[in-house]
């Protein structure tokens, strides 16, 4: 700090400078509850945008009389492949790897799976949606083309989908450490043989819940595989016959650790087989929310009429010229109403070209948006810039010392984040809803942490830009305490730098699609730094003056003949 500065203005800009800190700190908590719940509460402007869609309820001759759709939550694909059951069934028809989208969690991929859509269009975002879905699904367009449904699963099954609609439906709650796959297997059997079904929903939770408890790469997860394969395998043989198509597939992998939720490979990839009556033979990659649209198809539909996904080329054996007319016309009235509101006309667009005009749509969507938002990233950027001058104008060797300071925070917070803890940008890592909370309040008490470390390290560096240092003492004192601030200061314009690089990119407010949530993520957890480093900067003074009045420079100088 400029020694020819007053002493009230140097006492006055430390004031400040901490009074900053504690108001960035309020504003960053602000705007992280603000961003956090733009997804978990996120409403979809889709909703309501085909009020009738007529398309998804015709009905035709069907490939497969009788479709037996099984959702296995938790199953991820190298575990899948150990299974029997799918092994044997893949030799009577098509094997594909599917991409979830994100987030990569049981209700979002359920409503995928059944729907075609993915969540920035189904408003289904997380586990906490407690409300039925508002999207048309295959349940609903079952029985509205009059095909008798029997659905069976967990109660949330009932919570989320019109299965009222059901002939015949049996949901069972879930216990700790009860395994529920072999009675519900059991349900599925007793109702089909009653209730002589054209649709049958089984969902079982099994998998997943091993996942949690075990970890998916874990001997208990793979033996909660075995002893689910076993029990598919009594349900294939109790329905097959050469009217019926069997689709198997899971929503959502597991890390190695246990959870899901992220990006990671182990997450967002899934096996499906789709096998029996109407399937032909093959097998590649392709999306989950392309499940729904091929199932409708095997069951002489078109897709549900928010399906974003397409009917899955080489599955079909044969397609009725029914359900062919049926998915265009529900592909072109998606499309246009899509990219209207999206704000983007697609009026005109030739027939099998939906889908490059509905990609066209976002990329517009994401471009114009990075253009409206270039301002506030800019003004964010160069406020971070402003604050760093404002340092070095006050004092070169003080800057220069946050800035070490600035080093140290992100070594030890990102130390501990990626390798003493292991963690991604995911929210794989909570591996249980209910552990959010206390995860983030462990993110908060590491970045204080680091905040105080960093604070130390800038203590450590500020007497070494010198060449006799004073000490924290007489008129210098007020230089040492501003130290902290000043450290708090610099580390709050790296973490806002990298906020406005997200609010260029994605936008702190989700309007109509989902960001990127690796990123997302990442930008939420910059704004929980930020909010502890700015109370935490209320301590670095005190980090600063004892670091100052001890340190080994400052102590020999004052030794050898005082200040």
């Amino acid at each position: 700090m400029n020694g020819r500065m007053p002493p009230w203005a140097r006492w006055t800009l430390l004031v400040a400078g901490l009074a900053t800190c504690v108001a960035l700190g309020y504003g960053a908590y602000s705007l992280a509850g603000y961003s956090w719940d733009q997804v978990a509460t996120y409403e979809s402007p889709f909703i309501g945008m085909l009020p009738d869609a007529p398309a998804s309820a015709l009905a035709s001759p069907a490939p497969a009389p009788r479709l037996v759709l099984v959702i296995v939550d938790g199953l991820r694909e190298d575990a899948a492949r150990t299974m029997g059951t799918l092994n044997t069934l893949q030799g009577f028809g098509s094997d594909f790897s599917l991409v979830t989208p994100q987030p990569s969690l049981s209700y979002p991929d359920w409503t995928a799976i059944l729907s075609g859509a993915p969540h920035d269009i189904t408003a289904v975002t997380t586990n906490w949606y407690e409300r039925p879905v508002e999207v048309p699904t295959l349940i609903g367009d079952a029985a509205r083309a009059g095909k008798r449904t029997v659905i069976v699963g967990p109660s949330d099954l009932a919570t989320l989908y019109p299965t009222e609609l059901a002939t015949a439906s049996r949901f069972r709650d879930w216990h700790e450490g009860e395994y529920l796959t072999g009675q519900m297997v059991d349900d599925t059997l007793r109702l089909a043989e009653e209730a002589d079904p054209e649709f049958v929903l089984l969902l079982v939770p099994d998998v997943d819940e091993a996942g949690h408890d075990f970890g998916g790469d874990s001997q208990g997860y793979a033996e909660v595989v075995a002893k689910v394969d076993a029990d598919l395998s009594r349900l294939v043989a109790g329905l097959s016959d050469e009217h019926t198509a069997f689709v198997v597939v899971a929503d959502h992998g597991h890390i190695d650790a246990g959870g899901h939720g992220g990006w990671e490979p182990e997450a967002v990839t899934v096996r499906a087989v789709f096998a029996g009556s109407g399937v032909a033979f093959g097998s590649g990659n392709a999306r989950l929310i392309d499940v729904a649209p091929t199932t409708a198809a095997l069951m002489g539909m078109g897709p549900p009429a928010y399906a974003k996904g397409t009917v899955i080329p080489g599955i079909v054996a044969s397609m009725p010229p029914a359900v062919t007319d049926a998915g265009a016309r529900q592909r072109a009235a998606f499309t246009r109403a899509y990219a209207d509101v999206l704000g983007y006309s697609a009026l005109g667009v030739p027939r099998g070209s939906e889908e490059d005009a509905i990609a066209s749509a976002d990329a517009a969507y994401q471009r114009d948006g990075r253009v409206d938002r270039a301002w506030l990233a800019l003004a964010g950027s160069v406020a971070c810039v402003v604050a760093l001058a404002i340092i070095g104008i006050a004092s070169r060797r003080a800057l220069a010392a946050a800035l070490a300071g600035v080093a140290a925070y992100a070594a030890v917070y990102n130390g501990l984040f990626f390798l003493v803890h292991g963690h991604l940008w995911s929210l794989s890592a909570f591996n249980e809803e209910d552990m959010v909370d206390a995860w983030m309040n462990l993110r908060l008490a590491e970045a204080a942490i680091a905040l105080l470390v960093g604070a130390a390290v800038a203590a450590l560096v500020y007497p070494l830009l010198r060449r006799e240092p004073p000490g924290p003492r007489g008129r210098y004192l007020s230089h040492w305490l501003a130290l902290g601030p000043a450290t708090a200061i610099a580390v709050l314009a790296f973490l806002g730098l990298q906020v406005a690089w997200y609010c260029w990119a994605w936008g702190p407010q989700v309007t109509a699609l989902l960001p990127d949530l690796k990123w997302a993520f990442k930008y939420d957890l910059d704004l929980l730094q930020s909010t502890a480093v700015g109370f935490a900067a209320l301590l670095t003074p005190l980090v600063t003056y004892l670091v100052g009045r001890f340190h080994p420079k400052v102590r020999v100088r004052r030794d050898g003949g005082g200040e």
